[in-house]
């Protein structure tokens, strides 16, 4: 590895397990490679895809998920090819796995890792259980989140991810080497701290956006952009509708949740947008609604609302 010059332009290997469905964070991805070849920097980008679970046997995907002997192949070759200055991660889960910190590690590559929600901490990611927050595996070993089936509502599943934590866990893969975490808010800082790691290696850096100049016009209603899913208060929502008598709403997005809002007394359900028909709705609305019951991240819709 090159010694890190201030003001010497950078060569940054992104490494990102890409979502089946397109979310925040790939945006959140997107964004930050922009932002960092716009400032000169030269910019690469390992990537797998949830895609290819549909052709993986399930021991296998298991496997990949605590240590995938492919990551460390392709990541390797990468290095090599392309000598970065720093890998910066943002999610592993299931396919690129923590091998991707020791691959690093191994080649002498510093990695910052941001933690987009709070995998390394409980399986489920997101300290929801039952349509409420839920604290059990904070700071602990995750074997109760086995009991109450938190990933994907199935023990055997919930197992893989809390051997995966538990294992990197007691092998300090997670202590020793990510040289930096990045939190995205000071709560989120705060609750990694309280599950263990190290205080002193979380920076904070909120989500951003570059919002085009757009036309303003009058404004009316209400709008809901994201993942139709339950963690989002998708039951907060219908319920605030209920209680409004004539209230009506715009809805933009996809997800398991969509069946329950369509039809729904006050819903217009428009589906998934690009980027640039979600602002020219945010600027035709009189208000966003963010009804989500989980300890949300830094959401990019919020910022581009603002």
């Amino acid at each position: 590895m090159s010694a890190l010059t201030p003001g010497r332009p950078l060569r940054v290997l992104v490494a990102h397990n890409a979502y089946q469905q397109r979310g925040g964070e790939d945006f959140v991805v997107d964004a930050e490679i922009g932002l960092l070849q716009g400032r000169g920097h030269q910019v690469e980008l390992f990537s797998r895809r949830n895609d290819e679970l549909a052709h993986t046997g399930r021991i296998a995907a298991a496997v990949q998920a605590v240590w995938s002997a492919r990551t460390v192949a392709d990541l390797t070759h990468r290095i090599t090819a392309f000598k970065p200055d720093l890998i910066h991660a943002h999610n592993t889960f299931p396919l690129i796995s923590p091998s991707l910190y020791a691959a690093a590690a191994r080649a002498g590559i510093p990695v910052v890792q941001t933690l987009h929600n709070f995998r390394l901490l409980c399986p489920q990611a997101m300290f929801l259980r039952d349509g409420r927050i839920c604290e059990d595996c904070l700071g602990k070993l995750p074997w109760r989140g086995v009991v109450h089936r938190c990933y994907r509502g199935s023990a055997p599943q919930t197992a893989v991810v809390a051997s995966m934590l538990g294992i990197h866990r007691a092998m300090g893969t997670y202590r020793d080497q990510v040289t930096r975490y990045i939190a995205q808010t000071e709560f989120s800082w705060r609750k990694f701290i309280e599950g263990g790691l190290p205080a002193d290696r979380i920076s904070i850096k909120p989500n951003f956006v570059d919002v085009p100049a757009g036309m303003e016009g009058e404004r009316s209603g209400g709008l809901f952009v994201g993942r139709l899913s339950g963690e989002k208060g998708i039951q907060v929502l219908l319920g605030a509708l209920d209680s409004v008598q004539g209230s009506a709403i715009d809805v933009v997005g996809v997800g398991p949740e969509e069946a329950r809002l369509r039809g729904h007394y006050g819903v217009r359900l428009h589906g998934w947008m690009e980027s640039a028909r979600v602002l020219e709705r945010m600027r035709a609305a009189a208000f966003l609604v963010a009804p989500s019951i989980w300890y949300e991240g830094f959401p990019r819709v919020i910022v581009e609302a603002f």
